[in-house]
Protein backbone atom coordinates (compact mmCIF):
# COMPACT_ATOMS: atom_id res chain seq x y z
CA UNK A 1 0.00 0.00 0.00
CA UNK A 2 1.15 3.46 -1.15
CA UNK A 3 1.77 5.93 1.77
CA UNK A 4 1.82 9.74 1.23
CA UNK A 5 5.88 11.45 2.14
CA UNK A 6 5.52 12.78 5.52
CA UNK A 7 6.29 16.68 5.95
CA UNK A 8 8.95 15.96 7.99
CA UNK A 9 11.08 14.59 4.36
CA UNK A 10 9.04 17.38 2.51
CA UNK A 11 10.03 20.37 4.92
CA UNK A 12 13.61 19.07 3.97
CA UNK A 13 13.00 17.91 0.59
CA UNK A 14 10.28 19.28 -1.39
CA UNK A 15 9.81 22.99 -0.13
CA UNK A 16 12.97 24.07 -0.03
CA UNK A 17 13.47 23.24 -3.86
CA UNK A 18 11.05 26.28 -4.41
CA UNK A 19 13.69 28.24 -2.86
CA UNK A 20 16.23 26.87 -5.03
CA UNK A 21 14.41 27.61 -8.01
CA UNK A 22 13.86 30.94 -7.29
CA UNK A 23 17.72 31.43 -6.37
CA UNK A 24 18.30 29.84 -9.81
CA UNK A 25 16.23 32.48 -11.63
CA UNK A 26 18.25 35.28 -9.84
CA UNK A 27 21.53 34.46 -10.05
CA UNK A 28 21.73 33.82 -6.65
CA UNK A 29 23.26 30.90 -6.38
CA UNK A 30 26.41 31.85 -7.73
CA UNK A 31 27.15 33.50 -4.40
CA UNK A 32 27.85 30.57 -2.69
CA UNK A 33 28.32 27.21 -5.15
CA UNK A 34 29.76 25.22 -2.12
CA UNK A 35 26.11 25.71 -0.31
CA UNK A 36 24.03 25.01 -4.02
CA UNK A 37 26.06 21.95 -4.14
CA UNK A 38 25.14 20.94 -0.66
CA UNK A 39 21.18 21.81 -1.63
CA UNK A 40 21.86 19.95 -4.02
CA UNK A 41 21.58 16.87 -2.56
CA UNK A 42 17.74 16.74 -2.28
CA UNK A 43 17.75 16.17 -5.88
CA UNK A 44 20.32 12.58 -5.85
CA UNK A 45 19.49 9.94 -3.67
CA UNK A 46 20.83 6.78 -3.97
CA UNK A 47 18.72 4.12 -6.23
CA UNK A 48 19.09 0.85 -4.05
CA UNK A 49 17.63 -2.62 -5.88
CA UNK A 50 18.77 -6.15 -5.55
CA UNK A 51 16.98 -9.43 -6.72
CA UNK A 52 17.64 -13.30 -5.71
CA UNK A 53 19.80 -15.39 -8.36
CA UNK A 54 18.64 -18.64 -9.40
CA UNK A 55 21.47 -20.69 -6.70
CA UNK A 56 20.51 -17.80 -3.43
CA UNK A 57 22.95 -15.11 -3.89
CA UNK A 58 21.30 -11.96 -3.80
CA UNK A 59 22.58 -9.54 -6.62
CA UNK A 60 22.85 -5.80 -5.57
CA UNK A 61 23.28 -2.47 -6.83
CA UNK A 62 22.90 1.10 -6.26
CA UNK A 63 23.21 4.57 -8.30
CA UNK A 64 22.82 8.40 -7.89
CA UNK A 65 20.08 9.63 -9.72
CA UNK A 66 18.29 12.81 -9.90
CA UNK A 67 14.44 12.09 -8.20
CA UNK A 68 12.13 14.87 -8.72
CA UNK A 69 7.95 14.86 -7.95
CA UNK A 70 5.41 14.76 -10.13
CA UNK A 71 1.83 16.40 -10.29
CA UNK A 72 -1.27 14.36 -9.94
CA UNK A 73 -2.53 12.89 -13.30
CA UNK A 74 -5.06 15.36 -14.10
CA UNK A 75 -2.64 18.10 -13.99
CA UNK A 76 0.07 15.95 -16.18
CA UNK A 77 -0.95 16.85 -19.87
CA UNK A 78 -1.47 21.04 -18.97
CA UNK A 79 2.09 20.74 -17.94
CA UNK A 80 3.37 18.47 -20.81
CA UNK A 81 1.90 21.10 -23.09
CA UNK A 82 3.70 24.38 -21.71
CA UNK A 83 7.10 22.42 -21.19
CA UNK A 84 6.86 21.18 -24.59
CA UNK A 85 6.33 24.60 -25.86
CA UNK A 86 9.01 25.88 -23.77
CA UNK A 87 11.37 23.34 -25.79
CA UNK A 88 9.98 24.23 -29.28
CA UNK A 89 11.05 27.97 -28.41
CA UNK A 90 14.50 27.55 -27.49
CA UNK A 91 15.68 25.28 -30.15
CA UNK A 92 14.63 28.22 -32.37
CA UNK A 93 16.15 30.44 -30.43
CA UNK A 94 19.58 28.40 -29.63
CA UNK A 95 19.53 27.75 -34.06
CA UNK A 96 19.48 31.27 -34.29
CA UNK A 97 22.38 31.97 -31.69
CA UNK A 98 24.85 29.82 -33.06
CA UNK A 99 24.75 32.17 -35.94
CA UNK A 100 25.37 35.04 -33.86
CA UNK A 101 27.43 34.08 -31.40
CA UNK A 102 25.64 34.14 -27.97
CA UNK A 103 24.25 30.53 -27.60
CA UNK A 104 25.68 30.44 -23.76
CA UNK A 105 23.62 33.48 -23.02
CA UNK A 106 20.38 31.63 -24.57
CA UNK A 107 21.02 28.84 -22.65
CA UNK A 108 21.10 30.85 -19.22
CA UNK A 109 17.42 32.20 -20.39
CA UNK A 110 16.35 28.22 -20.90
CA UNK A 111 17.36 27.48 -17.65
CA UNK A 112 15.58 30.40 -16.00
CA UNK A 113 12.28 29.79 -17.94
CA UNK A 114 12.66 26.03 -17.35
CA UNK A 115 12.45 27.10 -13.53
CA UNK A 116 9.40 29.38 -13.93
CA UNK A 117 7.99 26.19 -15.62
CA UNK A 118 8.93 24.31 -12.66
CA UNK A 119 7.60 26.95 -10.12
CA UNK A 120 4.04 26.94 -12.15
CA UNK A 121 3.70 23.13 -12.02
CA UNK A 122 5.51 21.66 -9.85
CA UNK A 123 7.61 23.39 -6.21
CA UNK A 124 4.45 24.87 -5.22
CA UNK A 125 3.28 26.82 -2.38
CA UNK A 126 1.96 24.66 0.49
CA UNK A 127 -1.70 24.65 -0.10
CA UNK A 128 -1.27 24.57 -3.78
CA UNK A 129 0.97 21.32 -3.87
CA UNK A 130 -1.25 19.30 -1.79
CA UNK A 131 -4.13 19.62 -4.23
CA UNK A 132 -1.76 19.43 -7.46
CA UNK A 133 1.78 17.37 -6.57
CA UNK A 134 1.05 13.67 -5.95
CA UNK A 135 3.08 13.22 -2.85
CA UNK A 136 2.99 9.35 -3.14
CA UNK A 137 5.60 9.34 -6.20
CA UNK A 138 9.02 10.00 -6.97
CA UNK A 139 10.59 9.64 -10.64
CA UNK A 140 13.72 9.54 -12.41
CA UNK A 141 14.67 8.89 -15.70
CA UNK A 142 16.85 5.71 -16.94
CA UNK A 143 19.40 7.27 -19.20
CA UNK A 144 21.86 4.79 -19.83
CA UNK A 145 19.97 2.30 -22.37
CA UNK A 146 21.71 4.03 -25.07
CA UNK A 147 25.21 4.27 -23.64
CA UNK A 148 27.09 0.87 -25.22
CA UNK A 149 29.62 1.45 -22.26
CA UNK A 150 27.00 1.19 -19.65
CA UNK A 151 26.44 -2.20 -17.16
CA UNK A 152 22.99 -0.76 -17.17
CA UNK A 153 22.52 -2.69 -13.96
CA UNK A 154 19.42 -1.03 -12.13
CA UNK A 155 17.56 -1.66 -15.87
CA UNK A 156 18.74 -5.35 -15.54
CA UNK A 157 17.95 -6.04 -11.98
CA UNK A 158 14.06 -4.05 -12.14
CA UNK A 159 13.29 -6.62 -15.12
CA UNK A 160 13.33 -9.03 -12.43
CA UNK A 161 12.16 -7.13 -9.05
CA UNK A 162 11.13 -4.06 -8.93
CA UNK A 163 11.48 -3.62 -4.82
CA UNK A 164 14.18 -0.31 -4.08
CA UNK A 165 15.05 1.90 -1.97
CA UNK A 166 16.10 5.51 -2.20
CA UNK A 167 18.75 6.95 0.37
CA UNK A 168 18.90 10.45 0.98
CA UNK A 169 21.82 11.71 2.69
CA UNK A 170 23.37 15.78 3.23
CA UNK A 171 26.59 16.43 5.07
CA UNK A 172 26.90 16.20 7.82
CA UNK A 173 23.69 14.47 9.63
CA UNK A 174 20.57 13.72 7.50
CA UNK A 175 19.36 11.23 6.22
CA UNK A 176 16.20 9.41 4.92
CA UNK A 177 15.23 6.64 3.38
CA UNK A 178 12.38 5.70 1.34
CA UNK A 179 10.94 2.39 0.48
CA UNK A 180 8.54 1.40 -1.91
CA UNK A 181 8.54 -0.42 -5.54
CA UNK A 182 8.68 1.01 -9.22
CA UNK A 183 7.19 0.98 -12.45
CA UNK A 184 8.80 1.41 -15.39
CA UNK A 185 6.87 4.16 -18.36
CA UNK A 186 8.19 3.56 -21.78
CA UNK A 187 5.40 5.97 -22.90
CA UNK A 188 2.37 7.62 -21.95
CA UNK A 189 1.79 10.53 -19.58
CA UNK A 190 4.94 9.82 -17.14
CA UNK A 191 6.90 9.12 -19.65
CA UNK A 192 6.68 12.53 -21.34
CA UNK A 193 6.33 14.57 -18.47
CA UNK A 194 9.33 12.87 -16.71
CA UNK A 195 11.56 13.22 -19.55
CA UNK A 196 10.46 17.19 -20.18
CA UNK A 197 11.53 17.67 -16.86
CA UNK A 198 14.97 16.90 -17.93
CA UNK A 199 15.49 18.18 -21.01
CA UNK A 200 14.30 21.49 -20.05
CA UNK A 201 16.42 22.10 -17.55
CA UNK A 202 19.51 20.74 -18.77
CA UNK A 203 18.61 21.03 -22.51
CA UNK A 204 18.66 18.47 -24.22
CA UNK A 205 18.66 18.95 -27.80
CA UNK A 206 16.27 16.87 -30.72
CA UNK A 207 18.79 14.32 -31.33
CA UNK A 208 18.72 13.27 -27.56
CA UNK A 209 15.36 13.41 -27.16
CA UNK A 210 14.82 10.29 -29.40
CA UNK A 211 17.09 8.21 -27.24
CA UNK A 212 15.03 5.34 -25.42
CA UNK A 213 15.18 7.02 -21.72
CA UNK A 214 12.41 4.93 -19.98
CA UNK A 215 10.82 6.57 -16.48
CA UNK A 216 10.80 5.15 -13.23
CA UNK A 217 8.33 5.94 -11.15
CA UNK A 218 8.78 4.91 -7.69
CA UNK A 219 5.96 4.39 -5.41
CA UNK A 220 6.25 5.14 -1.70
CA UNK A 221 5.47 2.58 0.97
CA UNK A 222 7.85 3.46 3.92
CA UNK A 223 9.74 6.01 5.09
CA UNK A 224 12.34 6.11 7.73
CA UNK A 225 14.45 9.04 9.31
CA UNK A 226 18.48 7.57 9.56
CA UNK A 227 19.45 10.73 10.37
CA UNK A 228 21.80 10.61 14.14
CA UNK A 229 19.71 12.38 16.46
CA UNK A 230 17.27 11.23 19.28
CA UNK A 231 14.19 11.71 17.14
CA UNK A 232 15.70 9.48 14.17
CA UNK A 233 18.58 6.88 13.91
CA UNK A 234 15.83 5.09 11.80
CA UNK A 235 12.82 5.86 13.27
CA UNK A 236 9.98 5.15 10.57
CA UNK A 237 7.84 8.24 9.85
CA UNK A 238 5.89 7.30 7.12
Amino acid sequence: MVVELPQRFLQWNYFPRRVLAKNLIEGKHEKDMTKFFLESTRHTPALCTAFQKSDGTIHVNAKIVGVGYVPKEEFLKEAIEEFQGHLKQFDVALARAKKEGAKESVLVECRKNAMRLFLKHLYLEPEKAKLRIDFTKLSTVELTLSKPHSSKHTWRILQKSQTACLLFYRPPNLSFEVRGWIEIHENGLYHNFVNLMHDVFHYAPPEKRRLRRPVYIFNVEEVYDNSPNPEAFGVRIA
